[in-house]
C-alpha cells in the first residue's frame, strides 16, 4: 500500500467531529523524535482501461498495471517531517514495473504500441506553503527525484526497441507551483528557479527476432533477447542540463477542450555529450525555448481519422553549443555552433504535427504515423570560430507531409512472421519496395523547402556576401524545393562498436536546387531535377577522426530538366543533365578544428619557408571545422542495358549533357556522354585495387585575409584585414578512368569519340575566402 491512502486513513480515524486544514504556523509548532515514518507493502495495482476523453474523442491505455520487478509483493519507506517551516518528505522504493498492453484512440484497431519500463523511484522534497506570491501555491526548495535502474521497452508488433541504463536525476531549488492569471485565464505555473537536470542513456537496442506479441520479459535480466542487435547500440549519452524559466498549463486546446502549455525555459552553462568511439560534446550549452501563444494539445479526426494533434502559432528555440569537439577529447574545438530559429505561422503555412496509431500500412497494426507542416522564418545558424563569427543568415524553409514510424524485419532469411518482402523482392534493386531490419522511418509525399539569403561575417548586421556555393561539394545548396519519399532503415552499432547502420532509398522530384543564388533569386539553377538515392549497409560512427559517415554500397541518379541561368523558372536553359553514380566505400568525415597555421599562395612549414616561396603565412587559430570526402567510384563492368547506342544500367557512373530537345522532351536533343568512370589505385601490380578513391579534403575557419581596393593599375589593402569565410581544400587521386566520351544523335546513335581516358596522380591544393564586395 502507498503513503498517500495510509496518511488520509489516519486523518479520517480522528474522533474529531470537524477537520481544519492547518497553516504554516501550525504546522511549525508540530514536534516530535523522528515525524512519520511508513513501510508499505503492495502488490501494486491494474486497471483494464485508463482513458482521456475531449471534445467527443478519446485517447485509451489498455491493460495498464504498476507491479513489483520481482516477487509478489514490493517495499517501499516514506518519511515525513516539519522542520524549519517546510514538509520534509523522503521516499525510497523497491523495483517497479510499468506496463501499458496498448494505447489506441476510439476504439480503433491500430495502436501507438505497447511500453513497458523497469524502474526504482526515490525522492527527497522540503515543500512549504507561498508559492512565487508568497501568500498561495507550493515552493520546493533542495529537492531531489530520482529514477533510477531503468530499462524501457516499445514493442510494434512483436518487435522490441529497448533503452537500457537509463537514468534521471531533477534538482530543485527556488522553485514554485502556483495558479496564476496568464494570456489563456487561469494558468498551472511552475517556475523553476534554480533547477538541475542530469540524465544518462547507456544505450539503446533493438530486438527484432521475437515473433509472439503476447512474449514479455519479467525482468530485464530474464528477457529473452534473440537478435543480435539486441547486444548493439546507438551508442551513450550523457546531460547535464541547468534549467531555469518557467511552464505553464492552461484549459483549452487549439479549439474547444484540451491543453495549452506555454513554455519559457532557459538553459545556462550546460554538458551535451554524445558517446561512441569518439564523443560529440558542447561543453557549454545554453539557449531558450519560449512560445508566446502557447503549444496546444488536443484529440481530433479528421478524412485520416483520430489523431492526437500538437500545434503552435509562434515558437522560438536559440540554443549555442560553445566548446564543440567532434571526435577525439583531445582534439581541437569547433568553437561554438549557435542557432536561432523562429517557428510562426504565416497564412496557409503552418506548424502542427498530428499523431495518429499505426504506422506503415505494411508494418502491421501497430507504429506511429505522423503528419506534419512546419513553417520556419528569418532565422539563422552562425559559428564563431577563435572569436570570429559567421551567419547563415535569413534562413527560412516550410513544407508539409507524412512521416511514419515502425520496427520492422525483412525477409532476406526467408519468408516469417512480422516481414514484409514487398512485391520486388532484391534488395540490390532501387525498386526494391519492401522492408529492412531496423528501426523504419517512412517518408511519404514531403513537399517542402528551404533558403537562406547568404552569409555575413563579423556581425550579425554586416552586408550580405557570397560563399555558400563553396558547399556545394557537401550537397547543401543555397536553396532548395522537392517532394521527397522513401524510407530510412536504422540498426544499432556501426562498422564497429556502438553508432548506427542504416538503409535507405531516397526519392526528390519536382526539385529546384541552387548552385548560386544572390538575394533577388537569380543565379544558377538545376531545375525540374529528380534525384533517386539508394544506400545499402551505410553507417554512422563518432570515432577518434569525428563523426563518419560510410556510405557502402551506393548509387544515385540526378537527372535536372534544365540547368537555368538567371530565374529558377524562366532562365536561360543549358540543356538536360544527368549524373549517375554508383560507389562502394565512400566515406565522409566531419571534425573540430579547421585549418590552423598554413602558407597561402606559397608552400612551406612556417612563416620565414612560406614568405621565401612568395607565400603569405596565416595563422587561423585552434578551431574551425575539418571535412574529408573520399568517393569510391565502382567500374560497371558489362552493359545490361542500352537506349540509342547509350548504357542505361541502374548502378553506373556517367555524365549526360544533352541540348536542342525538341520540346524538352529527353532524349530528342544531341548528347555529351562520359560514361563508365571510376576510380582506381593505378597499381600494376593490382590493377582491380580501388581504394584510394576521389578526396577533397575541406578545413572551414571563420578568418581575417588580405585583401586590396584596385583603383586604376593600383592595389591598396585594405585595413583592417576583413573577415570571411575561408576554405582551404585539396583535392587528389590516385587514378580516375573514363571508359568512353560519346556524341550521341537522336537518330544516328553513339559515336564514342575518345576510348580509355586517364587521369592520373593528381594533388591540387587551394585557398579561398569569400568576403563582402564594399
Amino acid at each position: 500500500m502507498h503513503p498517500a491512502p495510509l496518511l488520509l486513513g489516519i486523518l479520517l480515524a480522528s474522533p474529531a467531529q470537524a477537520m481544519e486544514a492547518l497553516d504554516d504556523s501550525a504546522l511549525s509548532s508540530v514536534s516530535g523524535q523522528d515525524g512519520i515514518s511508513l513501510e508499505t507493502t503492495s502488490q501494486g495495482w491494474s486497471a483494464g482501461s485508463v482513458s482521456y476523453t475531449q471534445d467527443g474523442r478519446s485517447l485509451n491505455l489498455k491493460a495498464v498495471s504498476n507491479r513489483p520487478a520481482s516477487g509478489g509483493a514490493s517495499t517501499s519507506s516514506t518519511t515525513l517531517d516539519v522542520r524549519d517551516g517546510q514538509l520534509q518528505v523522503q521516499h525510497s522504493d523497491s523495483p517497479q514495473v510499468l506496463a501499458v498492453n496498448d494505447i489506441e484512440m476510439d476504439g480503433s484497431s491500430k495502436s501507438f504500441g505497447t511500453f513497458r519500463a523497469f524502474y526504482t523511484l526515490g525522492a527527497s522534497l522540503h515543500l512549504k506553503g507561498g508559492g512565487a506570491s508568497g501568500v498561495s501555491g507550493i515552493a520546493v526548495d533542495d529537492s531531489r527525484l530520482s529514477l533510477a535502474n531503468v530499462t524501457f521497452y516499445y514493442r510494434d508488433n512483436g518487435f522490441d526497441l529497448i533503452v537500457k541504463g537509463l537514468s534521471f536525476d531533477t534538482y530543485l531549488d527556488n522553485a514554485y507551483l502556483d495558479i496564476v492569471s496568464g494570456g489563456s485565464g487561469q494558468e498551472v505555473k511552475l517556475n523553476l528557479g534554480d533547477a538541475r537536470f542530469v540524465g544518462t542513456i547507456g544505450g539503446i537496442s533493438l530486438d527484432l527476432a521475437h515473433g509472439d506479441p503476447t512474449a514479455s520479459p519479467v525482468t530485464p535480466e530474464a528477457a529473452d533477447l534473440r537478435d543480435a542487435n539486441a547486444g548493439r547500440s546507438f551508442g551513450k549519452l550523457s546531460m547535464d542540463l541547468r534549467l531555469g524559466g518557467s511552464l505553464s498549463v492552461a484549459s483549452g486546446g487549439a479549439s474547444g477542450d484540451g491543453i495549452r502549455i506555454r513554455p519559457d525555459l532557459s538553459i545556462g552553462s550546460s554538458l551535451f555529450q554524445y558517446q561512441d568511439e569518439g564523443i560529440l560534446r558542447a561543453e557549454n550549452f545554453s539557449g531558450t525555448l519560449r512560445s508566446l501563444s502557447g503549444l496546444t494539445l488536443d484529440l481530433a479526426q479528421d478524412g485520416g481519422g483520430s489523431h492526437a494533434q500538437v500545434a503552435f502559432q509562434d515558437l522560438k528555440l536559440n540554443a549555442t553549443l560553445g566548446g564543440l569537439i567532434m571526435g577525439n577529447p583531445t582534439n581541437q574545438k569547433l568553437g561554438s555552433l549557435a542557432i536561432d530559429l523562429n517557428f510562426v505561422d504565416q497564412g496557409a503555412r503552418q506548424n502542427w504535427l498530428k499523431l495518429r496509431p499505426g504506422g506503415d500500412p505494411n508494418s502491421g497494426l501497430k507504429g506511429l504515423t505522423a503528419d506534419v507542416s512546419w513553417n520556419m522564418a528569418n532565422s539563422s545558424v552562425s559559428l564563431t570560430d577563435n572569436g570570429n563569427s559567421m551567419w547563415f543568415s535569413g534562413l527560412r524553409t516550410n513544407g508539409s507531409g507524412q512521416f511514419t514510424l515502425d520496427l520492422t524485419r525483412s525477409c532476406a532469411a526467408g519468408a516469417s512472421a512480422g516481414c514484409y518482402a514487398g512485391t520486388q523482392s532484391d534488395m540490390g534493386q532501387g525498386s526494391y519496395n519492401g522492408h529492412f531490419d531496423g528501426l523504419r522511418l517512412g517518408l511519404a509525399n514531403i513537399k517542402g523547402g528551404y533558403s537562406f539569403d547568404g552569409l555575413r561575417v563579423g556581425s550579425s548586421t554586416a552586408p550580405l556576401q557570397g560563399g555558400t556555393e563553396l558547399l556545394v561539394l557537401m550537397e547543401i545548396f543555397p536553396a532548395y524545393d522537392f517532394t521527397l519519399n522513401g524510407q530510412m532503415t536504422l540498426l544499432p552499432g556501426g562498422s564497429s562498436g556502438d553508432g548506427v547502420r542504416y538503409n535507405g532509398d531516397l526519392f526528390f522530384t519536382d526539385a529546384r536546387a541552387a548552385i548560386s543564388v544572390d538575394e533577388t533569386g537569380k543565379g544558377l539553377w538545376l531545375s525540374g531535377t529528380q534525384y533517386d538515392m539508394h544506400f545499402r549497409d551505410g553507417s554512422v560512427d563518432v570515432s577518434n577522426n569525428g563523426v563518419e559517415l560510410r556510405k557502402g554500397t551506393y548509387w544515385s541518379k540526378l537527372e535536372v530538366s534544365d540547368l537555368r541561368w538567371g530565374d529558377r523558372s524562366t532562365g536561360a536553359s543549358l540543356g538536360r543533365l544527368v549524373l549517375k553514380r554508383f560507389e562502394q566505400g565512400s566515406t565522409l568525415a566531419i571534425s573540430s578544428g579547421g585549418a590552423g597555421a598554413l602558407c597561402v599562395g606559397g608552400s612551406g612549414a612556417n612563416a620565414g619557408a612560406c614568405s621565401a616561396s612568395g607565400g603569405r603565412w596565416e595563422d587561423r587559430g585552434n578551431e574551425g571545422l575539418s571535412v574529408k570526402l573520399k568517393n569510391v567510384f565502382v567500374r560497371d563492368t558489362s552493359i545490361e542495358s542500352s537506349s540509342n547506342g547509350v548504357a542505361t544500367d541502374e548502378k553506373r557512373n556517367q555524365i549526360v549533357w544533352e541540348t536542342d530537345r525538341v520540346n524538352g522532351a529527353a532524349g530528342s536533343g544531341s548528347q555529351l556522354v562520359v560514361d563508365n568512370f571510376h576510380t582506381s589505385d593505378g597499381n600494376p601490380a593490382d590493377p582491380n585495387a580501388n581504394t584510394y578513391g576521389f578526396n577533397a579534403d575541406l578545413n572551414l575557419d571563420v578568418a581575417p585575409t588580405k585583401a586590396c581596393t584596385r583603383s586604376g593599375g593600383t592595389c591598396t589593402p585594405v585595413t583592417p584585414a576583413p573577415l570571411g569565410f575561408a576554405v582551404n581544400g585539396r583535392i587528389h587521386f590516385k587514378e580516375i578512368n573514363v571508359d568512353r566520351l560519346q556524341h550521341v544523335h537522336p537518330t544516328g546513335g553513339a559515336v564514342t569519340s575518345m576510348y580509355g581516358i586517364k587521369v592520373q596522380n593528381a594533388d591540387i591544393s587551394t585557398n579561398l575566402t569569400a568576403t563582402p564586395i564594399n
